[in-house]
């Protein structure tokens, strides 16, 4: 039987490869050989990495494709715009706060009202997926975090605030986050 959908089925592989395999530095993708192991013709494969490179999960190269060249700057880059994205989502009128997980931010902020903030964290967590088991590893869960109340603050300038530290904390240790999704260093959490 003749495979319907094969871009669909790559697609989903190579995000979820992308995800799980932590920072790649720079790896080539070639076409041909992720083709013959997907089992799909190479036009899928090329259509699929074009696709993941516009969502700047990977990067085209003269010689094709290749996994994204990780360095502390860009991933403080992004662990800051997490937090603006993520503090405008908790800001939004219609945002439910009662689902919101703090442990989870840019996982719950994609189920915002507003769907262009919603797909704009949707990309972020993405573009972040790689260094998700060494920020864990790192920073941990704060079980059932629930963001202190200071007097006079609303739930949701509190929330707002936890965030903001959150994504300012990552942001602050973007260096020995990729250090441990590399493998560089074994560090205790912080």
């Amino acid at each position: 039987m003749r495979d319907r959908d094969p871009f669909d089925r790559t697609l989903e592989t190579l995000r979820r490869r992308l995800a799980q395999a932590g920072p790649m530095q720079g790896a080539p993708l070639p076409i041909s050989g992720l083709a013959e192991e997907l089992g799909v013709s190479p036009t899928p494969v090329r259509e699929v990495l074009a696709r993941l490179a516009g969502e700047d999960l990977i990067v085209r190269t003269p010689h094709g494709y290749a996994a994204l060249l990780h360095d502390p700057a860009r991933v403080a880059e992004l662990y800051d715009l997490a937090g603006v994205l993520v503090c405008a989502v908790v800001q939004a009128r219609g945002m439910d706060l009662a689902r919101f997980d703090l442990n989870t931010p840019l996982a719950s902020a994609q189920a915002a009202p507003n769907r262009a903030l919603a797909q704009a964290c949707a990309r972020i967590e993405a573009q972040l997926a790689p260094l998700a088991r060494a920020e864990a590893e790192l920073f941990g869960a704060a079980a059932g975090a629930k963001p202190p109340l200071t007097a006079g603050a609303s739930p949701r300038t509190a929330l707002a605030r936890a965030v903001r530290r959150h994504f300012a904390r990552r942001a602050v240790q973007s260096g020995r986050i990729l250090a441990v999704a590399l493998g560089l260093i074994k560090s205790p959490r912080i």
